[in-house]
């Protein structure tokens, strides 16, 4: 509390008006719904959070520790920062900690949301520690705002407290003015304490200025007003007041009556401090056991925690090992169907090889033999001068080495394919410019069985294909057809467009045909049987597998239509050259 002595020697007390704050509930629910806002926005600041929680509950130390914690974290947000530091100011006010309230709030930035609430603080601050100066600076600042509603700021109180410091730097006329405006404010509002305050204060400053009879008519109003108060510290300020002017005016009765009056008061709030204490024992009891009880349960949570860890942790371990047994039992049970289907792959494979290897030796000793006996025909034709003779013994010659060169090119081919060595490369080919060039093998096979041969492809038909599988294609299944065509028989060679995307290039002949067996065998890749049924010889079959996996190769159909002693056709569709240019 704060004395000041006139002249006379009568002792006036000056109340600052920020004794009694009255705040504006809508406007501090405005504040407030602010402070929520902020921290639903900025929820990762775990402190900043807790900080905002305890500080709309009223629950300054635990305000002032969150904040502190928030602040202590490197890279927070500057908003983040000004909030703690509003946080920490008012709690160290409330505390009337004011040096380290004013710190608090001077850290905050200028662009600060509740920036004019916070210079509303430095304001009450600086009057408190006698910076009269600065205080008005701070509170006209506000005054200049105009904006206390949203602020949750008392006009009367600025006001009353701006004349409270001019009252104090002695300029009379200022105080006057704002003391004055301040208590029209407080009766339009009927807030009967703060009137009182202010007759109090209006009072001593007449004293200050040696105008006792307006001083005493104050007094006398503050007393009179006290009546209807029930604030302890109002009523016994304004009976020592009352006590000091009657002793100064010598009536030293009624002076004595209203000490008696004012000691009854600070008795009341004597008794009134230490009912706040033993409350306040109470409740620090209530929350030390509400802690402990909280802390025990903590222990408990813990502790089941714990046990519902190890039991989670065995659980995990046990399906880990339990499910990595099965993983590398089903990857050795895959590794062992791995392993079987490649060695059944692998005794398949050299059980065709060694078929392969028996038939074609078999087929190189019977052209060996065809030769080495035609030779011995011709020597003998030559002796007798028979010419003729000579030149078709020639011919079968030519043929027999020709299918034996065929033979050693199909061997030569299928061994690449098995062991993926064969040159592939995919360009536009001109079909009858490629049938061209292999027919002309094969004019002395169709000469020497008097075959008649028609090359029907058109000029115009382009395929999508490799070049040389597309002449193995071809030779083989002319060849085939050479091979199962009657003497005098017919082979035509002709292009259709049977599919969309396809264009068919097709071989026909009037031979022996084939069976619906043996078609499906070729058309299966099956190897098991590479006997020609239709003339019981051996033969290796080669020609028309290497068809089918030249043709798949180069993505097409291979198709067989066939009747025994009608005749085949085979049908190789491959990609039109334009649907792949497209």
């Amino acid at each position: 509390m704060k004395y000041y002595t006139h002249l006379t020697n009568v002792i006036i007390k000056f109340t600052i008006c920020l004794i009694f704050p009255i705040g504006s509930y809508k406007a501090q629910n405005v504040i407030d719904h602010q402070i929520k806002i902020t921290a639903r926005q900025f929820s990762a600041d775990k402190n900043f959070c807790r900080a905002a929680g305890f500080f709309l509950d009223k629950v300054d130390d635990s305000a002032l520790i969150y904040a502190g914690r928030q602040l202590d974290e490197g890279q927070t947000d500057p908003v983040v920062k000004d909030f703690c530091n509003y946080f920490r100011g008012v709690a160290f006010k409330e505390k009337k900690m004011f040096k380290e309230s004013k710190s608090s709030f001077e850290s905050i930035n200028p662009n600060f949301i509740l920036k004019l609430k916070v210079d509303a603080f430095l304001g009450d601050i600086s009057l408190e520690q006698g910076d009269f100066v600065n205080a008005i600076i701070y509170f006209q600042s506000v005054v200049e705002c105009n904006r206390y509603d949203r602020y949750g700021i008392n006009e009367d109180h600025i006001i009353h407290n701006l004349g409270l410091c001019y009252l104090h730097l002695g300029l009379y006329d200022k105080a006057q003015y704002y003391l004055f405006a301040s208590l029209k404010l407080q009766e339009e509002r009927k807030d009967t304490n703060a009137i009182i305050i202010s007759y109090m204060d209006i009072a001593g400053m007449y004293y200050e200025q040696y105008k006792d009879d307006l001083a005493l008519n104050y007094y006398r109003k503050a007393y009179q007003l006290s009546k209807r108060s029930d604030n302890f510290l109002i009523r016994k300020n304004a009976a020592i007041n009352m006590a000091v002017v009657q002793e100064n005016n010598r009536n030293y009765k009624a002076s004595l009556e209203y000490r008696k009056e004012s000691e009854v008061w600070s008795d009341s709030l004597n008794d009134q401090s230490r009912i706040w204490s033993v409350a306040q024992m109470e409740k620090q009891f209530a929350i030390k056991s509400k802690q402990s009880e909280v802390d025990n349960l903590t222990i408990v949570n813990k502790l089941r925690t714990l046990e519902k860890n190890r039991i989670l942790y065995v659980t995990v371990t046990l399906l880990i090992i339990l499910i990595g047994g099965f993983y590398f039992y089903y990857q050795n049970l895959k590794k062992g169907r791995v392993i079987m289907e490649q060695k059944e792959m692998l005794s398949q494979s050299n059980k065709t090889k060694d078929m392969l290897f028996s038939i074609v030796s078999h087929d190189l000793r019977s052209y060996l033999n065809s030769l080495h006996y035609g030779h011995r025909k011709m020597l003998n034709d030559y002796e007798n001068q028979k010419l003729e003779m000579l030149h078709g013994q020639l011919l079968k010659s030519s043929a027999i080495v020709s299918s034996t060169q065929n033979l050693l090119n199909n061997l030569l081919h299928w061994a690449l394919v098995q062991t993926q060595q064969l040159y592939f490369h995919q360009e536009i080919i001109n079909v009858n410019s490629l049938v061209r060039q292999v027919v002309y093998n094969y004019q002395p096979l169709l000469d020497e069985k008097n075959i008649s041969f028609e090359n029907k492809i058109s000029v115009k038909a382009f395929v999508y294909a490799d070049q040389e599988s597309l002449k193995i294609i071809v030779r083989n299944l002319l060849d085939n057809a050479i091979k199962y065509s009657d003497p005098g028989g017919f082979i035509k060679l002709y292009d259709e467009i049977l599919l969309e995307k396809y264009h068919s290039i097709i071989i026909e002949d009037k031979g022996k045909g084939m069976s619906a067996e043996q078609k499906s065998e070729i058309l299966n890749k099956n190897d098991s049987d590479l006997t020609n049924k239709s003339t019981q010889e051996r033969s290796t079959g080669l020609g028309l597998q290497l068809c089918q996996i030249m043709t798949e190769k180069n993505k097409g159909i291979l198709r067989i239509e066939s009747e025994q002693h009608k005749g085949t056709k085979i049908i190789i569709s491959l990609l039109k050259a334009n649907y792949v240019q497209s």
